[in-house]
């Protein structure tokens, strides 16, 4: 990868934070299908090794916050909220003070339910990186959003905890756990709300998520896949089917996929 030793010099200086925007930009790989990944990770990480005065507080907020009218999907714009977002998420667990762990949370929540898919999923990666710094902190986010949660939300969670450097066998039971709640808020959900694009957002994130979780508990993991196949509920059996076909599940794990499959197809002919 490329690197940037002038994150360090222009995120220090406040007359230099329009170079640091043009940079981030210039950078972004945007439009295009796939942003710079690893500049917004290296971003983060330098960011997260400072102690921020509060302009460069300011400068974060701002720009995790700028609207859909100021940052449009897929342009250069969008990728400084992104990176943003994710600074949000290594700064968390560094010990950033309580107030601005709040104001960073609010932030990432907010994202959250953003319309546009790369600032969700900003989010989504901003909560592993809290995951890696403090699973506690992590677990007790989730635990907090899930209250009430809205399906995006929900997908953000989902997202957040499927992250396999933090899946040890404490955050692996919670995150099956959390699963369970998802995927039983989507059971009860009516024919109009399955219509939402929310719906289908969060469908489609528990199409993989749930394998992860299984992969690194498969007791558990298999337990649960059982219990949902032999629902009849054609949301459930599709985000069954998705899963099943994942290769750590149908070749790590053939014998019991097998098995949550014929329950599904039982279920769900």
């Amino acid at each position: 990868m490329k690197s940037f030793p002038a994150f360090g010099i222009l995120f220090g200086a406040r007359n230099r934070l329009g170079e640091l925007r043009a940079l981030l930009e210039s950078n972004s790989g945007l439009p295009g299908p796939r942003s710079n990944l690893e500049l917004g990770y290296a971003f983060a990480s330098a960011v997260a090794g400072m102690r921020l005065q509060e302009w460069q507080w300011g400068f974060l907020m701002d720009a995790a916050g700028a609207s859909a009218a100021k940052a449009p999907e897929n342009t250069p714009a969008v990728y400084v909220v992104f990176c943003a977002l994710l600074a949000l998420g290594a700064l968390y667990g560094n010990g950033l003070p309580r107030p601005r762990r709040r104001a960073a949370l609010a932030a990432l929540k907010t994202a959250a339910s953003d319309p546009r898919w790369r600032v969700r999923e900003a989010c989504a990666m901003a909560l592993q990186q809290i995951g890696e710094q403090d699973p506690q902190a992590l677990r007790a986010i989730v635990t907090e959003w899930m209250d009430g949660a809205s399906f995006l939300e929900m997908r953000a969670v989902a997202a957040g905890l499927a992250h396999p450097p933090i899946l040890d066998k404490e955050m692996t039971a919670f995150s099956l756990e959390t699963s369970r709640r998802i995927l039983s808020a989507l059971s009860r959900a009516d024919p109009g709300a399955r219509r939402q694009e929310s719906f289908k957002v969060l469908r489609q994130g528990m199409g993989y998520a749930l394998s992860v979780f299984v992969a690194h508990g498969p007791v558990e993991g298999f337990t649960v896949m059982r219990k949902i196949a032999a629902v009849r509920d054609h949301d459930l059996a599709w985000i069954i089917r998705e899963n099943l076909k994942k290769k750590r599940l149908s070749e790590e794990f053939s014998k019991e996929a097998r098995q949550v499959a014929l329950i599904l197809e039982e279920a769900n002919p």
